[in-house]
């Protein structure tokens, strides 16, 4: 096992919006999609944002400049949880630490060419899914193609007249489109979670949030009952699980390695003796944070315009 459990209140750790000027802040690209909206709203527009094209460049950035922090999708309401964040959490554990937790509502707009038929719709495959019925019904004759992210749809979509893409109503500016639609999808609310991420120990302490949540990785023993005594840890204190996923590990079949999400910091001593009792049942324990979960922002429109310059790529 590995991961003290002694610093764990060294390493709850809130940003200064002070530190903010000068940032360099990498997110999920390209420019447009809704993990770029997070963070110029968390961050604001005097930070240098980085756009990065798949989860693991973000991480492989994250490492070799300690002095960074990243946006990454985590968790939709529609198409659960982001398994290319959380394998990069997995594979990155003990060096990226979690620093915040941000919700999105996500609003689409239709985004395309005025007056031209509509032939071909590019979007995310999580917007298609928690809009298929809607799609179907309205655009019976158009194919769907889903591609990697909203903003990389508009860009798509902006090649061909007869192409429309589900995105940003805050894109549409950026990539010379029209919003013709805004989808209507019985069953309410989509909303997107975000990590904020980076090293540990390098941002002062803010202001109490009113919620806050803790996260780790471990494997188990492979010992009878091991998961069972492992839960049970949090359920004799109230201890309120909120998420927890299992992943194979590479090489070792039918052994894994577990993310777990608590309600909670390890500054409440019920969660700090939860979680030390949970780690005797693991072979190996890392801690990955507490971390504050209050912030929720809007992308309907007039609350998700984008700036229309471009941003670094490197």
């Amino acid at each position: 096992m590995y991961g003290t459990l002694l610093s764990w209140e060294e390493s709850i750790f809130f940003m200064a919006e002070a530190s903010f000027v000068g940032l360099s802040i990498v997110y999920l690209g390209p420019v447009g999609t809704f993990s770029h909206l997070v963070a110029l709203r968390r961050f604001g527009e005097n930070t240098k944002l980085i756009a990065k094209p798949n989860i693991a460049s973000i991480f492989d950035f994250l490492v070799n400049h300690p002095e960074a922090c990243a946006v990454v999708p985590i968790e939709n309401s529609s198409g659960g949880a982001i398994y290319d964040t959380v394998d990069m959490l997995l594979a990155k554990s003990g060096t990226i630490n979690i620093l915040e937790d941000l919700s999105l509502d996500v609003q689409l707009a239709l985004l395309g060419h005025s007056g031209e038929r509509i032939r071909r719709i590019y979007s995310h495959f999580v917007p298609i899914r928690h809009h298929k019925e809607w799609l179907a019904t309205n655009f019976p004759g158009a194919r769907v193609v889903s591609v990697e992210s909203t903003a990389c749809a508009a860009a798509k979509a902006s090649t061909s007249r007869n192409a429309a893409a589900l995105a940003a109503p805050g894109v549409a500016s950026i990539y010379h489109l029209d919003i013709l639609q805004f989808p209507i999808q019985p069953g309410g609310i989509n909303v997107t979670r975000f990590f904020i991420i980076g090293h540990p120990g390098k941002w002062g302490f803010l202001a109490a949030s009113k919620r806050w949540k803790t996260s780790s990785t471990f494997q188990l023993k492979n010992v009878c009952g091991s998961l069972y005594f492992f839960l049970e840890s949090f359920s004799r204190r109230a201890v309120n699980l909120c998420m927890i996923i299992s992943h194979p590990l590479v090489g070792k079949p039918e052994s894994y390695v577990f993310f777990i999400e608590v309600d909670g910091s390890v500054a409440d001593l019920s969660v700090k003796a939860a979680l030390e009792e949970a780690s005797q049942w693991c072979e190996k324990f890392v801690f990955l944070g507490s971390y504050p979960s209050c912030r929720r922002y809007d992308s309907s429109p007039g609350n998700c315009s984008l700036p229309r310059r471009l941003v670094s790529t490197r």
